[in-house]
């Protein structure tokens, strides 16, 4: 039997390889974590970012509908029934600033007795575990005071019903310029006070909400959505609008 001697070069081959190709290799492998590891980081924020944003304007949509939706329940107290209200004011606004708003409403009552009492505002929000705030409608139901006549109750009283519910969070805190509100020649009122012929003259409201689900993170910015609702007492305050 013949024993031939192993090839030099098959002895090299069998020894792996080198330390560079070693170092060569973990090289790559790290470069190639560090790539999936910011790509992964990339896509999250991406998608987090995308998140916030359909939030923030999921909720502004949502809440600017509902104010329009109550807005245009606006009416006289006489427009909707013949009983007298003790009190009342003679327009269907009865306050405006640019945080808050009442008015007399088609919402909630029943002819008989009279219209309710709304007032949308926004309050910082108690519940929030950062500071922001809450859009509010509060509801107070008319008194039947007997003899063709009912009034509103002061809410600081016991016994006085008030109905809330909020309609938005997550809105920009301390609040300003909330509410807009322009006349019938489409000019905005920008009466410090608003006086009686100035909520007569009221023929639409803007409404203007700027919503941050996560507050205070620049990364996601806030949606603002702004919405011009033309009110039904924009035609019936024309009755106690002055004459030219």
């Amino acid at each position: 039997m013949t024993i031939r001697p192993r090839d030099p070069e098959a002895r090299l081959d069998d020894e792996g390889g080198s330390m560079a190709e070693l170092v060569v290799a973990m090289g790559l492998f790290v470069l190639l974590t560090v790539m999936l590891t910011v790509t992964s980081v990339l896509g999250y924020r991406v998608a987090a970012n995308l998140g916030n944003r359909t939030d923030n304007a999921t909720q502004g949509q949502l809440a600017t509908d509902a104010v329009s939706k109550v807005l245009r329940t606006a009416i006289l107290p006489d427009q909707l029934t013949e009983v007298s209200c003790v009190d009342c004011a003679d327009t269907a606004i009865v306050q405006a600033t640019r945080t808050q708003v009442s008015f007399y409403a088609n919402l909630g009552a029943t002819s008989v007795v009279g219209p309710s009492l709304v007032t949308l505002r926004v309050v910082q929000d108690p519940r929030a575990t950062q500071t922001s705030g809450q859009l509010v409608q509060t509801l107070q139901p008319p008194t039947d005071l007997g003899s063709g006549k009912y009034t509103f109750c002061n809410p600081a009283n016991a016994g006085c019903v008030v109905q809330t519910r909020v309609l938005a969070r997550g809105l920009a805190w301390p609040a300003a310029n909330l509410l807009a509100y322009y006349n019938f020649a489409g000019a905005q009122i920008t009466s410090a006070t608003f006086s009686s012929a100035d909520l007569a003259s009221v023929a639409s409201v803007e409404v203007t909400l700027t919503v941050q689900t996560v507050q205070g993170q620049t990364r996601y910015p806030a949606t603002t959505v702004v919405k011009r609702v033309r009110l039904p007492n924009s035609d019936i305050n024309v009755l106690v609008q002055p004459s030219p």
